[in-house]
């Protein structure tokens, strides 16, 4: 079973960044076996305060599945959004798509009229012919996977469980630095294969390992692995990585790390 995705944690208190954007992928929608819109004229509604949206125009929609919604909520920038459900005769998604009713200033004007979809209410999401899973891409967002002959330690129940000076390090927009680090380098006795699997939208599919505790015991999830990672990201294939919160401690280079 996919457990629920790990959203990018922001800063609270930093200003607000809010932008518009053309992609220029075609970018498709699937529900009930069929795709109800398809586009190359998609704007991305962004921030570094929440999850990018796709919002098409109102001609590469299927209409004929649209079905007007009493529904209405404010969003938390652009105001009243109205709503419809997705209905293909044989299923119905309530509240799937919906637009807003007047998007406030010159920055959110473009996306008058255009139509976007609640992502976990749909079936599919394509970008050109590869499927896209659990939320839209920030053509913001960056990934450099970089090979380092730095020191990692890592502490886990009171005892040294992982030890490398060769790790793969991993700087994504928005998290924290992540140290993928070989097998060999990890005291794999100490660790338990789980049945938690999350998608990542840059990554893809990712593997959970548990800890053993002394007390025999488990800490669930305390790493995780990509097995088969996406093209893009073959440098942390069949590497580990640890929550620095699941374990007592990680250093880099002798020094801990936040």
């Amino acid at each position: 079973m996919t457990a629920a995705p790990r959203l990018q944690p922001r800063e609270a208190t930093a200003p607000q960044l809010i932008n518009v954007l053309h992609s220029p992928k075609r970018v498709r929608v699937k529900f009930g076996g069929r795709t109800i819109a398809d586009s190359r004229n998609v704007l991305v509604l962004r921030s570094n305060h929440f999850l990018p949206i796709y919002f098409f125009p109102v001609a590469s929609v299927d209409a004929s599945v649209l079905k007007p919604s009493l529904h209405r909520e404010p969003h938390a920038v652009g105001g009243e959004t109205a709503y419809w459900d997705i209905d293909t005769g044989d299923r119905r998604s309530a509240n799937a798509a919906w637009s807003f009713v007047s998007p406030p200033g010159e920055n959110l004007s473009p996306l008058a009229g255009r139509i976007a979809f609640s992502w976990k209410l749909v079936d599919q999401w394509f970008e050109e012919d590869e499927e896209v899973f659990v939320h839209a891409r920030d053509p913001y967002a960056r990934i450099d996977v970089l090979q380092s002959s730095s020191h990692v330690q890592v502490w886990f129940d009171g005892e040294p469980i992982a030890d490398s000076h060769r790790p793969v390090l991993l700087f994504e927009t928005h998290l924290p630095t992540r140290f993928y680090l070989h097998p060999d380098d990890i005291n794999l006795e100490r660790l338990t294969a789980s049945a938690t699997t999350t998608r990542c939208p840059y990554k893809g599919i990712a593997s959970y390992w548990s800890g053993l505790l002394s007390d025999g015991s488990v800490r669930p999830d305390i790493a995780w692995s990509y097995r088969d990672p996406i093209a893009e990201m073959p440098k942390i294939k069949g590497l580990v990585a640890f929550y620095p919160q699941a374990v007592d401690r990680i250093h880099l280079d002798g020094e801990p790390v936040a």
